[in-house]
């Protein structure tokens, strides 16, 4: 993936998707079939105030943008939507209130279709997984459009 392509994948995470610009998301690196982001930590995004751990939904919303993004990689042209079809996350221990860090990883790609899994951890721990994840993501192409 040449660097100008790279800065605008980079340029449209971070700054076009609002869900992702409103939480703070950051491309750590990015290439044909992959991601890493990393999502900052805000008191905002904890579930339980007894225990400071991260809220489901959040992890979920990491393992989601990581799955979509990855899938993005295999647009082309801008015009073609990515769209989440499916998605399954296994939580395998809590967050801490800390920020996490997401990769995504295309499986199998189809003309019109992205099978990717994904994974969440915490940057100082990525042995420990805080949850899996595996999504299908539609793609419709611009030239699929009528």
């Amino acid at each position: 993936m040449e660097n100008f392509i790279k800065n605008i994948f980079i340029d449209v995470v971070e700054n076009k998707i609002p869900m992702a610009k409103l939480i703070g998301v950051k491309v750590l690196e990015i290439k044909e079939g992959y991601v890493k982001l990393k999502f900052p930590y805000k008191e905002d995004f904890i579930g339980d105030p007894r225990s400071k751990r991260l809220h489901g939904g959040y992890t979920a919303t990491a393992v989601d943008l990581a799955g979509g993004v990855a899938a993005m990689t295999y647009m082309t042209s801008q015009e073609d939507d990515v769209a989440t079809i499916d998605m399954r996350i296994d939580y395998i221990r809590p967050g801490k209130p800390e920020s996490i860090i997401a990769e995504g990883q295309v499986l199998s790609k189809r003309k019109r279709s992205v099978v990717t899994e994904m994974k969440i951890y915490h940057p100082d721990a990525p042995e420990k997984i805080i949850a899996f994840g595996r999504g299908v993501f539609s793609i419709k192409r611009k030239e699929d459009k009528c």
